[in-house]
């Protein structure tokens, strides 16, 4: 018994659904009839280092730990880049190993530094050191060979957004190349994540959607090379348990919204004069914010400067009356798009051990919006070269056999696959198998 994922990132089922459609994946088409496409929520905050971290243990944020790509040493204003040693959760592939199996884990985000597991694992993005992503250690050097890479050199997409396909094709050429390699090996749970879609997907979405566009011809091929690389791992599935899981949707963007700017002007966020980060805070701040949206009151129960709580539903209902006129300014009020889409409490949506450390506040953008806590600006709304930005409700998950119609949850997903495996889910998992299946008889396949 075996069971593989197949992870798209940041492919929406939607797209997944229409290209396979139009013919541009054909493979992917053949497979879709054999279950359901079905939509899947992302946690809270819809970036991959959160979303893949609920996929691998099952739960949520308040209980892996993990709530953005920068979080906060508690109690303090110090930042961190959290990784696989900060994860609070145990991952789907300690159970595999409990019962004696072997995985092969592949480029999925936020698992580095690679640990010893029984079987292989490469980290995915962030991995500054090659090898620390590699384990075991005899692996490195032949996908050195490979010209694998940890994740895709960006450059200057802009200026030259065909050098930039250039990469991505060889990327995700080398990515299929030790796919192969892996998986050669005896194995009974594969997680192969393809991190190219989402990259393209950032900085040339416009022209993804848009079949006008120059660079959409191009883009469409990309798309067919996607095929291949899922039709040649489902093909090492063989008959065994197959899942195609994507960490969040995607949808367009044209407007950034600075939050700590906004933040700065409605008189909640003071720094020192010419300071730049957020460890030279003022005592004076009453709120503070991290990517993609994570508000913090600076509170003195929780940071050393702290004092008196901001007042939640004031910022809150400021937020949401915030509008982009269209001259390009935001005004609080009155006529223009809507900046913000909705803005979560923090204690009303996490719980579990490490729901403490979560952020007050979540600040949800509105359609074609995107939400940046940086610091070094004082504008509160500009442009940047991505057109391209995160959606929560439309992520994809597909389960071979699997006859189910309504969404489910990230957190779903690693009870789901050690479902199919025969394996219970660890202690504290907060997902459930949410798999429909048809009867055996119906089709010979099982999930």
């Amino acid at each position: 018994m075996s069971a593989m994922v197949i992870g798209l990132d940041g492919v929406p089922y939607w797209l997944l659904r229409d290209l396979a459609d139009r013919g541009v994946m054909p493979k992917t088409a053949g497979l879709l009839p054999q279950g359901s496409l079905r939509a899947m929520s992302a946690p809270v905050p819809d970036i991959s280092s959160t979303s893949w971290a609920s996929f691998l243990t099952g739960t949520d944020p308040g209980t892996h730990g993990i709530y953005g790509f920068v979080d906060l040493q508690p109690g303090t204003y110090r930042t961190y880049f959290p990784n696989y040693g900060d994860l609070k959760a145990p991952p789907l592939w300690e159970a595999v190993d409990r019962s004696g199996g072997r995985s092969v884990i592949m480029n999925v985000p936020s698992t580095y530094p690679a640990p010893p597991l029984r079987g292989t694992l490469v980290s995915g993005f962030v991995a500054p050191d090659f090898d620390r992503a590699v384990y075991p250690p005899e692996l490195r050097e032949p996908l050195r060979a490979l010209d694998y890479q940890l994740d895709v050199e960006v450059g200057d997409v802009a200026g030259d957004p065909d050098g930039f396909l250039d990469r991505v094709d060889a990327a995700l050429a080398a990515r299929r190349a030790a796919f192969a390699q892996v998986l050669s090996d005896d194995w009974d749970l594969a997680v192969c994540v393809i991190t190219e879609t989402d990259r393209v997907h950032h900085f040339l979405w416009s022209s993804l959607i848009d079949p006008t566009a120059r660079l959409h011809p191009r883009i469409l091929d990309f798309y067919r090379r996607v095929d291949e690389a899922v039709a040649e791992l489902a093909d090492r599935a063989g008959d065994g348990a197959l899942f195609i899981a994507s960490d969040h949707g995607f949808g367009p963007a044209d407007t950034q919204f600075y939050l700590n700017a906004w933040l700065r002007q409605a008189g909640y966020l003071a720094l020192a004069p010419g300071a730049e980060s957020l460890e030279e805070i003022d005592e004076r701040t009453l709120a503070f914010a991290l990517d993609p949206g994570r508000i913090y009151f600076n509170t003195a129960d929780r940071f050393p400067r702290g004092g008196r709580p901001a007042d939640p539903e004031e910022i809150g209902a400021r937020l949401l009356a915030l509008r982009l006129t269209e001259d390009g300014r935001i005004v609080e009020g009155g006529a223009g798009r809507p900046v913000v889409a909705e803005v979560l409490s923090g204690p009303r949506t996490y719980r579990g051990p490490y729901a403490g450390d979560a952020p007050d506040l979540v600040v949800m953008p509105a359609a074609g919006v995107q939400i940046r806590g940086a610091w070094a600006t004082d504008r509160v709304v500009g442009t940047a070269p991505l057109t391209g930005t995160h959606t929560r409700s439309d992520a994809t998950f597909w389960c071979r056999g699997d006859q189910g119609t309504e969404p489910l949850h990230m957190r779903d997903v690693a009870p789901s696959v050690l479902a199919s495996l025969g394996i219970d889910p660890p202690p504290g998992t907060e997902g459930t198998d949410m798999r429909s299946m048809r009867p055996r008889s119906e089709e010979d396949v099982r999930c």
